[in-house]
């Protein structure tokens, strides 16, 4: 996770000031020939300017989503409440807090593993599983809405008008090639790097909601490609508090199997897209 906030900050530093700086070059009350609705790009030719509508949401976005993720590291009472293990299961009201807590520890990126981890401790195996699982789509399906409502138009724009006149840096190109994968094959591209046991489950969220990815398979896909290793950290937990060794050489060898059953989804993918194109 560490080299997910330097990737937000990498995007920021692009578009804050882009949002700050620039506004409509053109005179709003002349027409011109291919106009797109208000708030979205005026092109003419290769050249675009973007509105200042178009660069404030991806503003808000990463403020909030940047700012957020600060302040939960930062701030202890998010964690404390994750062991507070006394607090967590009185009844109805500590599976809630649980859940809430959850939500917004993954809505915002962080490791999700701890989560798990706790949610094992607090838990149990089976019941650990459920809430772990509920907490973790949930946070992901808010990530993927926050990024759509607020940098998916400018997002396929950018996209295609770097494409058009040739630029783009290292994360442009990185971006062009998650977005193909999620619009050619979505359902299995999200399972298999929910798979994989390196990554950001951060940055594919918003890599789904800025792409063309649907609501309805970005939660299945989520929820199958999350559960194995929600599984295999709640293990861990709960054999931490119940001195399970065998649960934890379980846990260890899932996530063995977890991460060569992830590369080799990725690899089939890959080699597919590459066929498409070909």
């Amino acid at each position: 996770m560490a080299s997910v906030y330097p990737a937000l900050a990498t995007v920021s530093k692009e578009v804050l000031p882009r949002a700050m700086s620039e506004s409509p070059m053109s005179d709003p009350t002349e027409q011109h020939e291919g106009q797109i609705l208000q708030g979205q790009a005026h092109v003419s030719g290769d050249q675009a300017t973007p509105s200042a509508l178009s660069l404030l949401r991806p503003a808000i976005m990463l403020i909030v989503l940047v700012g957020g993720a600060i302040a939960l590291r930062e701030i202890p009472a998010l964690h404390d409440l994750l062991n507070d293990t006394a607090h967590l299961r009185q009844g109805a009201a500590g599976r809630f807090w649980f859940c809430l807590a959850g939500t917004l520890w993954c809505l915002f990126g962080l490791p999700r593993q701890i989560l798990c981890f706790a949610a094992g401790v607090a838990y149990g195996l089976a019941e650990g599983t459920a809430l772990a699982t509920l907490s973790t789509v949930a946070g992901a399906v808010l990530c993927w809405a926050w990024a759509r409502w607020g940098a998916h138009h400018w997002a396929r724009e950018t996209l295609a008008r770097r494409k058009r006149q040739g630029k783009g840096g290292v994360l442009m190109r990185y971006g062009e090639r998650v977005a193909g994968m999620l619009d050619r094959h979505p359902f299995e591209t999200i399972v298999t790097l929910r798979l994989l046991p390196v990554g950001s489950s951060l940055l594919l969220n918003l890599f789904a909601g800025l792409s063309a990815v649907a609501l309805l398979p970005f939660t299945a896909a989520t929820l199958v490609g999350s559960l194995p290793q929600s599984i295999i950290f709640v293990l861990l937990g709960s054999g931490a508090q119940f001195g399970g060794w065998g649960r934890t050489l379980v846990a260890v060898v899932l996530f063995g199997v977890s991460g060569v059953m992830g590369y080799r989804l990725l690899k089939r993918i890959t080699r597919n897209q590459q066929t498409e194109l070909s």
